[in-house]
């Protein structure tokens, strides 16, 4: 029995002595280990005045696969989106469109929203025109969006727009939506880009709607009632999304102290410490980075994701980041934090410290812009801080 005892007590004090060497960024447990043999030691960012600096940039890159899809005006940024949907319909009905048996007498559009930025009250307006050009949901970016090779009509195909909590819906020229039919049964007889949706000037909040999901019921979709011609039978076709994406156009820009790190636009931070001061054979027990939040700048929408993430820069001339290795940004009071242990073991026992790359937790399903202040902010102690417990050998 006393054996069982002292094993026990044993065990939760190693258990203690582990946690708390490695689990926080303090010297606490240094007093129990031998001080003839090894030191703990605790680097702080800012304690010991180490060089550090950071910098905001615009990287454009595709929304294609996100699970909202945005549309809307709010805070400098313009949200465009890009539908093409596809019916099933039985091979009898496809007879009688290859026959122009079959006459669409109209059709609407439902989108559920699920997320809003900006005033949720403000105005929100829209046109919907009919894409001339292939596009491929996959690739197609902000970039795409306004180059020469993207075109769609003036004319505005929307009428009998209805909005409320759980649906917005608006009916579509009838004559489009039997091209999507025609072009489904022989791609010869009609083409089918999809629509457009674009905000209107007066419009000032940007809202997300549910996108592509073939496992939900509350997707965006096509209702459509259709007539066979010589009779007076009616039928009611769906049409889902075959592809979508948005694009976000603008940006948003910040003094050169701070950093801004924002989703859809894409805005990420550059953020570098100089690490010279470690030894090189310095063991790393724990590395903590702190950013502190700029409340008032920041702006963030409806059930965003209130997260950062870090990734390891691999080549700091052209920004390239390893996709593969992230560490994850946490909000906790004013502060996003995370645990950079494995990073700066990296930057250490490869020689190879190029900094990180500050992204939003959520790139694609929504707009939202974290401020952060920057490593030339005027008050030093809420510049980033680097902490980081190591052990070496006396």
């Amino acid at each position: 029995m006393h054996k069982i005892i002292l094993f026990f007590l044993f065990t939760s004090f190693s258990m203690f002595l582990v946690t708390s060497c490695s689990d926080s960024p303090t010297d606490l447990g240094s007093d129990l280990l031998n001080p003839d043999l090894i030191g703990v030691v605790t680097f702080d960012s800012q304690k010991d005045s180490a060089f550090q600096s950071s910098f905001s940039f615009k990287k454009v890159i595709p929304l294609g696969g996100a699970s909202r899809i945005l549309i809307g005006k709010a805070d400098n940024l313009t949200a465009n989106a890009l539908f093409v949907f596809t019916f099933i319909i039985s091979d009898s009905l496809k007879q009688l469109v290859r026959n122009d048996s079959l006459n669409v007498l109209s059709a609407k559009v439902e989108l559920t929203p699920e997320y809003v930025f900006g005033d949720s009250n403000a105005t929100f307006d829209y046109t919907v025109h009919k894409i001339n050009s292939s596009w491929v949901s996959s690739t197609f970016t902000a970039d795409s969006f306004q180059s020469s090779g993207f075109s769609y009509e003036p004319l505005d195909l929307s009428s009998n727009k209805v909005e409320s909590d759980s649906l917005y819906s608006f009916s579509i020229d009838a004559n489009l939506v039997k091209d999507w039919l025609r072009n489904q049964v022989d791609t010869s007889l009609a083409q089918n880009d999809g629509i457009v949706i674009l905000p209107t000037a007066a419009t000032n909040k940007i809202v997300g709607f549910v996108a592509f999901n073939p496992e939900i019921s509350n997707d965006t979709k096509v209702k459509a009632v259709v007539q066979r011609v010589g009779t007076t039978r009616q039928d009611t076709l769906t049409a889902f999304v075959l592809s979508d994406v948005h694009v976000i156009i603008g940006e948003n820009t910040v003094t050169p102290d701070r950093m801004i790190i924002q989703a859809g636009v894409v805005s990420n931070s550059y953020l570098y410490f100089d690490l010279s001061k470690i030894p090189d054979k310095a063991v790393i027990n724990y590395a903590k980075l702190s950013v502190e939040l700029d409340s008032v700048n920041s702006k963030f929408g409806s059930g965003f994701t209130n997260s950062l993430q870090a990734f390891l820069v691999t080549n700091s001339d052209s920004l390239k980041v390893d996709e593969n290795t992230s560490e994850s940004l946490f909000r906790n009071g004013k502060k996003y934090e995370g645990n950079l242990s494995a990073f700066v073991r990296y930057w250490l026992n490869q020689k190879d410290n190029q900094g990180i790359i500050i992204k939003a937790g959520n790139e694609f399903a929504g707009v939202e812009k974290f401020v952060l202040k920057g490593s030339s902010y005027p008050v030093y102690e809420e510049r980033p801080k680097l902490e980081i417990v190591y052990t070496v050998r006396k």
